[in-house]
């Protein structure tokens, strides 16, 4: 809802909830309709009150006056994208990997698999995958896993890789000896083991810029996860981030994304036998 400010009432007006939309359009391609105008109020009035302001305008005037790769701008980005993600999230995918993924890819006769988490938020889904791998790759194969992100905050919340006991429930009890639990003080905390984490490498990286993601040793990936990021971006975002994930592919590569998503009706690069799944061959 849009009303006037005033004094220190926090409500967003329809001028700046627009500035506000449209800058994050063009720096990070997530597209807020009008309708959560509350949820960016709410989210932005913390980072203006820390600031010592009295309005979300005076927070876009600053906005107006920082560059381009002004820290605050990356606050500003940090503040609006949302970061729900779970252990083995959409479980049917970890179960296509293993049992159609791995047999066909080690058909190929590589010895390296390289994966990325094209949105890899808290670090849930690159430790996903570092289990399977672990647990359901040949021991003579090895495999590295770009974890990206746009948001700094979520990046180091998921280097650190700490995370309460209470979400064990979310990992099956077959991957439990890839776990390390904590002791003492640490006793409600529990982290995967340090051979898979030396497996994942954390690197910001904005999907809608042009710029592609680096590579492992210059090669390609040979799988691609970029699940529940697509829903938050319009149609020329979705083709430009499909676009993208297919340049940094093999020629073998496969494409997963959000059962809620779909590239259908995009330019036909990624080809499909069922949602979420895409292939280039």
């Amino acid at each position: 809802m849009f009303t006037e400010t005033h004094g220190l009432k926090w409500s967003i007006e329809k001028d700046d909830f627009l500035f506000f939309k449209d800058v994050l359009y063009k720096k990070s391609g997530i597209w807020m309709k009008e309708v959560k105008s509350d949820l960016m109020s709410s989210r932005l009035r913390k980072r203006a009150v820390q600031l010592g302001m009295r309005s979300l305008h005076e927070y876009r005037q600053l906005l107006e006056t920082e560059a381009d790769d002004s820290m605050e701008w990356q606050v500003f980005i940090n503040l609006l994208t949302t970061n729900k993600t779970d252990f083995f999230r959409e479980p049917d995918h970890y179960d296509y990997l293993i049992h159609q993924f791995i047999p066909e890819w080690l058909k190929l006769g590589k010895t390296h698999l390289n994966v990325w988490s094209c949105a890899s938020s808290t670090g849930e889904e690159p430790y996903t995958l570092a289990m399977v791998f672990e647990k359901h790759l040949p021991s003579e194969i090895t495999y590295s896993i770009l974890a990206t992100d746009i948001d700094t905050e979520v990046l180091a919340r998921a280097r650190n890789g700490v995370y309460s006991k209470n979400r064990l429930w979310e990992i099956p009890a077959e991957y439990s000896s890839l776990l390390a639990m904590g002791t003492g003080e640490v006793s409600e905390w529990f982290t995967v083991k340090r051979k898979l984490r030396d497996r994942i490498r954390f690197v910001q990286h904005n999907l809608f810029s042009e710029e592609l993601p680096p590579f492992h040793n210059e090669e390609k990936f040979d799988l691609a996860l970029c699940r529940n990021v697509l829903i938050y971006f319009d149609s020329e975002g979705i083709e430009k981030t499909a676009k993208k994930i297919f340049q940094s592919t093999t020629e073998n590569g496969v494409l997963l994304i959000g059962h809620s998503e779909s590239l259908q009706g995009k330019k036909g690069l990624w080809k499909t036998k069922k949602p979420s799944y895409y292939f280039k061959t």
